[in-house]
Formats: structure tokens, sequence, C-alpha cells
């Protein structure tokens, strides 16, 4: 057996958690002449270690994992550089035993090796190991939170879509109404056109066989039907109950086509976005719930495109417009009177300002310090989870800009958005 890298060294403290590692390495198969499984070994027994000498199969199997480490050793017989071309970045860390030196080293290096460890003046390979284990399992907890957080973000945008549902529901069954009332009527016209054309195709026949008295009474029972049906009305009408169920199923097409795209999870990328655009394209979202109790007003200024994550935006002005519309229904209550909600972009030196204001009942002084709090509400129980706000200050953050709120009791609230726009290339 050959001295193990660094085996002379104690290693400070033994792994507790199991974890699996994969000796990729004709050496490491043959008896473990370079000592890997050795040093290894002075992990402690938490540590599973597993050998497989082909590269390819060794790729496969981190692949199906899970493994948290993989220590290659580069040989003749079976190569390491080999296995990080394969795995081309992916997967668990690469620490590279290189027992023909620095070459070797700089060579696994630029394939991707998280580290490598030349037997005999390297850092001992227990150590190494145990640094990467560390490593990879505190990007797999980064990785688990940043899911959660975007579990919580759907959950979120889920839960405000929900509690628009009442209104998108009717404004989908408008049009679903007058197009099965429509599809009805026009099913009446078809029966009595072809009452019509039953009658055009006696007056054919009789025509074509030159019996003139047979002709004569197909006319009179065409012209007869023609007056009963009113074909110039069934047309026309016919005409307009198409054109109407053609506008029915396009705005029903819109709304669901809205409701998808608003609903999908956020692709992580930023991209330029029409701020005006994805205001309205919300806006078509939250309108059926609030467009009997709220009046609205645009004022949009013409703007460049902004460099966001257009989902997320998308979601802060849903929230903000939700909680406008639930202000004004507080202050209303279940008197007659309607509220006021205006819209407002402009630009502003190097940012992009996008403003929502509404006169509903306002934020107390007391609460103006914690509205961005995390599960604050002074929402009754299953009108709001207290994160919407919570998660669009921290989406504005996230898109270097900032989210404030003015407000005074019972004379309503602006929440305005700032974010800044790219500089000039």
């Amino acid at each position: 057996m050959g001295a193990s890298p660094g085996s002379d060294r104690i290693i400070s403290q033994p792994v507790t958690a199991s974890v699996r590692i994969l000796v990729a390495g004709a050496a490491a198969a043959e008896r473990d002449r370079l000592g890997t499984r050795a040093a290894l070994a002075r992990l402690g027994p938490a540590a599973r270690i597993e050998v497989e000498a082909d590269p390819l199969r060794a790729a496969e199997r981190c692949r199906i994992g899970p493994v948290d480490l993989v220590v290659a050793e580069h040989s003749r017989s079976a190569s390491a550089h080999r296995l990080l071309e394969i795995l081309g970045g992916a997967g668990p860390p690469v620490v590279v035993v290189c027992p023909g030196g620095d070459a070797e080293a700089l060579e696994a290096f630029r394939l991707g090796a998280a580290d490598c460890v030349v037997p005999g003046r390297a850092s001992p390979l227990a150590e190494v190991a145990l640094e990467q284990l560390g490593r990879w399992r505190r990007r797999r907890e980064r990785a688990s939170l940043q899911e959660l957080q975007r579990d919580l973000l759907q959950k979120e945008k889920m839960a405000s879509i929900g509690q628009l549902a009442a209104g998108v529901a009717h404004e989908i069954n408008n049009p679903i109404g007058f197009v099965h009332a429509n599809l009805a009527q026009m099913a009446e016209y078809v029966s009595d056109l072809r009452r019509v054309w039953l009658s055009v195709e006696a007056l054919q026949k009789a025509t074509a066989s030159g019996d003139g008295e047979a002709a004569r009474r197909a006319a009179g029972e065409l012209a007869t039907a023609s007056d009963e049906v009113d074909v110039a009305f069934v047309l026309a009408d016919l005409a307009k109950a198409i054109r109407e169920s053609m506008e029915g199923s396009e705005r029903v097409r819109h709304i669901v086509q809205d409701l998808k795209e608003f609903s999908r999870r956020d692709s992580g990328e930023a991209a330029d976005a029409d701020v005006n655009a994805c205001l309205e394209s919300t806006l078509q979202i939250v309108w059926p719930m609030m467009k009997h109790l709220v009046t609205l007003e645009k004022r949009y200024a013409e703007l460049p495109p902004v460099r966001c994550y257009p989902m997320l935006l998308k979601q802060v002005l849903l929230n903000l417009l939700v909680n406008a519309h639930q202000a004004i229904e507080e202050r209303v209550g279940d008197g007659n009177g309607t509220g006021r909600i205006r819209l407002e972009t402009r630009r502003e030196g190097a940012q992009v300002v996008i403003a929502v204001c509404d006169d509903g009942v306002g934020i107390r002084p007391e609460h103006r310090e914690r509205i961005f709090d995390p599960f604050f509400t002074t929402k009754r129980v299953g009108a709001g989870t207290g994160l919407g706000l919570s998660i669009s200050y921290q989406i504005i953050e996230r898109h270097g800009g900032t989210l404030t709120a003015r407000s005074e009791p019972e004379a309503g609230t602006t929440f305005e958005v700032r974010l800044p726009l790219a500089p000039a290339g």
C-alpha cells in the first residue's frame, strides 16, 4: 500500500452525519495502492466509502446519487480528467488525487476539480474531503432555502389568485353565458335555413325535369318558406351571433392567458420589461374583483424598458392593487359608495417610479413601521396572510429598488415602487 496523502496528520473532527463518498479509480479498486480509502476512513464510520474504477460508471452513479463527494485518482488506467470531462461541472464536488504532481493538478483544476491532493506534499486528503463536504452541505442548504423561498412566493401568488377567484369566475361566466345562448339560437337558425335549402333543392329537381307545373309549385313553396323563416333577418342575426361569440371566446381566452401567465413560476432570469404593460396585465386579473367598487384613474408616462424579473414584479403589483381594493372596501363597507385608485408611472432620473394610490381607510400611525413585517396584518381573519407586503418588499429589494408607503388614517395610502434603470451601455 502506498503512503496516503498526508496520512500522518490527525483530522480535527470526524464526520458526524452520514455521507456517501465515491472513490473513482483503478488504484483504489486494486488494493488501495495510493492509500485513498485508508485516508478517507479517518473521517469516521459515518463516511460510507464506495469504489468505482470506470469513470463512465462513476459519472452515472453521481447522476443517480445521492453522492456527497467524489475522490478521483488520476492514473493511466482510469483518468480523473476523463471523469471531470463527463461530469462537466455538474454534481457533487470532485477532489483529485494527483500522483503525477502539479501538471496533473493544474489540468484537473481547469476541468472543474474542487481541489487536488498531491501525495506527500499537499493538504491531507481527509481534511480536504472534510472541507469539501462542508461546502457541499452549505451549498445544498442554500439551494434548499432558495427553493423554500420560491415555494413561498408561489403559494402567496396562488393565494392571491384564490382571493380573485370569484371575480374571475364571474368575468368568465358572462361571455360563456351569451356564447351558450348564441349557440342555441344558431342551432335554431340552422334548422330554419335547412328548411329553405330543402325547398331550393326541390325547385332545382323540378326545373331539371322540365315539368313546368312542378317547378311553379316548388317555387311557391320556396317563397313561402323564405317568408316564414325571414332569411334576410336570420342571416344578419346569425352573423351577429357568430361575431359576439367570437368576441366572448376571445375575452375568455385573454382572461385564461393572463391567469396562466401570472400563476406560472418565475423563471429566475432577469429580462427587459415594459413596466406599463406589466401593470396593465396585472390589472386585467384584479379588475373583475374591484370594478363594481372602484373608479380607476391611469397616468402612465412613456418609459424605457426596465431590467427586472417580470413575474415577480407582477406579483408585487397584484399585492398592491389587492391591498388598495381591500382598503376601499373596508372604508365603504356595505354602503353604496365607491372608491378611487390612481395608477401612475413616471421616470425620475435613473429610476422608474410606479405609484398605486387609494382613498381607502389608510394606515394607523402605530402600524406604519410594521406593515412590511412578515405575518403582520390588520385585516380580518381569512382576508390576508400578512405576507403580501413583506414578500413585495423583498422582491423590490432584490431588484435593487425600494418600496415605500405614505398614509394617513381615513385619507388613503400611496405605495411607491422605485426601480433602477440600467446604466447606458
